[in-house]
């Protein structure tokens, strides 16, 4: 129609979620301006898009979410069915509190990304790739995508995990990559049966190769009174040692139908009142003077302990590396905690305070440029609140424990690694820029994106790359090379951040707009 604004062409690199939040997102605003023309192209090399790679729907369901089912939704304002509704439509039984398999979220994921595609507006045409992209170059004024030399006006990047160089795996031919593991040919012929094996890294990718290594060859646990006992198919290795450089465990989550939380909500309501008010204080160092107090504050009402007690827990928590006797100790207390079987302690509120007051934290600290001091502390909370608030769920905790009391798992190494016969390399790229890959990498040479104090690629809240505090025309990004100038992305969450939405209104905005009034940088 000679009504109908010519196209805005449009790329979202990477649709894992995040991608699928956006596409969601450019759809919904696509049907609010439908005199304007919107031409998308989307760049997923996985056969699943709207899952990725992290949430493959081929994987083995032994491999469970870290956070229950009522939790994930993938639409915004009731425009469609959250996981478990999904899941009772399919005819499986998920209840609100379950941990399910990271393969059904997955196959929910798909779903919902073929029912935006399925029902976009028609002023949105929608072409998929098959493909991974290797460059971005701005080019007069466009973005030109390699593979395919595509141009597009606006371009997201939702590339989530960024993939392992290869450097460090190809200097030593017996370290192998944990996800080989997942595959049950490639797991056997990696690790042979009786091997010793020692793992770099003691986080949630450690749990998933222990349980690759034992339930996922054929080994069954069985639950029982203290928590499991384990029948082995005779194909495990001899022994799995995990290593890191502290040696802290990850703090389980609760079993929601057998734990009963301490405080109503009336208390949380008042102590995120508190926080809030915290939040508002102004100081040289606001996360050393206000936040952090206010949370270790938060966490001594919730345990109903004198004031202090948190604050004594944490530096008590992170003052050394822990040895295999304190790590057996932590890791039964934090299982019993989550079962119902101990009370919650002083560590178990302040992973509470965190986990309840991590909302507000997100907003007060993204795009937040902290001082030095400040992000030097908030580096050294947030990684140990991420083992202690949000950990695996119980179930897999009382399988490590268990395989460590029959002898198949030793913490007898947890600082220095097992002279073994295996090095498995459990742990993930950081996220922020500390391990991009491309297209972030060649952007980051290019000078097209910076990193902020606490590692993240620095965007505004609309998404857009921004660099000398001025937004890159036509480049936005969105996931974990953020984190730190956005706090908070590995979540499916939809309602943590509103960056998608405002990606999509900004972009709409763009298209409409002469380009003369489009004030940004270009590089």
């Amino acid at each position: 129609s000679s009504d109908v604004c010519s196209s805005d062409l449009i790329a979202i690199v990477g649709c894992g979620p995040k991608g699928l939040y956006a596409l969601d997102s450019l759809c919904e605003m696509a049907r609010k301006s439908a005199m304007q023309h919107y031409e998308l192209h989307i760049f997923e090399a996985s056969s699943h898009p709207g899952a990725g790679p992290v949430y493959e729907p081929g994987q083995p369901d032994f491999l469970v979410m870290n956070f229950p089912a009522h939790m994930i939704d993938a639409w915004t304002q009731g425009r469609g069915p959250d996981l478990v509704s999904w899941s009772r439509d399919m005819g499986i039984d998920v209840a609100s509190g379950d941990y399910v398999p990271r393969a059904l979220v997955g196959q929910y994921l798909f779903w919902c990304f073929d029912r935006v595609v399925k029902t976009a507006p028609s002023n949105l045409s929608i072409r998929l790739h098959a493909t991974q992209i290797t460059r971005l170059d701005q080019r007069m004024g466009s973005w030109v995508i390699t593979p395919g030399n595509i141009s597009v006006n606006d371009v997201l990047v939702t590339t989530g995990h960024q993939n392992r160089s290869g450097d460090e795996m190809a200097k030593d031919r017996t370290t192998i990559d944990a996800h080989l593991l997942l595959d049950a040919a490639q797991s056997f012929a990696a690790v042979p049966k009786g091997a010793t094996v020692a793992c770099k890294g003691f986080a949630l990718t450690f749990i998933d190769t222990m349980l690759a290594l034992t339930e996922g060859r054929g080994g069954e646990f069985v639950k029982v009174e203290s928590g499991y006992s384990y029948q082995p198919s005779g194909h495990e290795p001899a022994l799995i040692a995990p290593f890191s450089r502290s040696g802290r465990p990850m703090r389980a989550k609760v079993q929601a139908d057998r734990f009963s939380p301490p405080r109503d909500a009336t208390f949380w309501a008042r102590q995120l009142d508190l926080f809030q008010n915290a939040l508002s204080y102004t100081a040289k160092e606001p996360f050393r003077m206000n936040v952090w107090p206010a949370l270790l504050s938060i966490a001594d009402s919730v345990h109903g302990t004198q004031d202090g007690a948190a604050r004594s827990f944490f530096n008590d928590w992170h003052a050394a590396p822990f040895d295999a006797e304190r790590c057996r100790d932590e890791l039964r207390l934090g299982y019993d905690i989550a079962m119902g079987v101990a009370p919650p302690d002083i560590g178990w509120a302040l992973a509470e305070a965190w986990r309840r007051c991590y909302p507000k934290l997100v907003c007060w600290l993204s795009h937040r440029e902290l001082c030095k001091p400040d992000a030097d502390l908030f580096r050294k909370v947030s990684v140990e609140m991420e083992r202690l608030a949000f950990g695996p769920p119980a179930q897999n905790v009382g399988k490590l424990i268990c395989l460590e009391e029959i002898g198949l798992v030793s913490f007898d190494h947890l600082i220095a690694p097992l002279d073994s016969d295996i090095t498995i390399n459990a742990t993930i790229p950081p996220a922020g820029a500390a391990a991009l890959s491309d297209p972030l990498a060649g952007l980051l040479r290019n000078g097209h994106v910076e990193a902020g104090i606490l590692g993240g690629l620095r965007v505004n809240n609309s998404a857009q790359a921004m660099v000398n505090g001025v937004a890159v025309s036509g480049l936005s990004i969105i996931g974990r090379a953020t984190e730190g100038c956005v706090l908070g992305n590995d979540t499916l969450s939809r309602h943590l951040h509103d960056l998608p939405e405002n990606w999509a209104k900004h972009v709409s905005r763009a298209a409409s707009a002469p380009t003369a009034t489009i004030l940004e940088r270009t590089v």
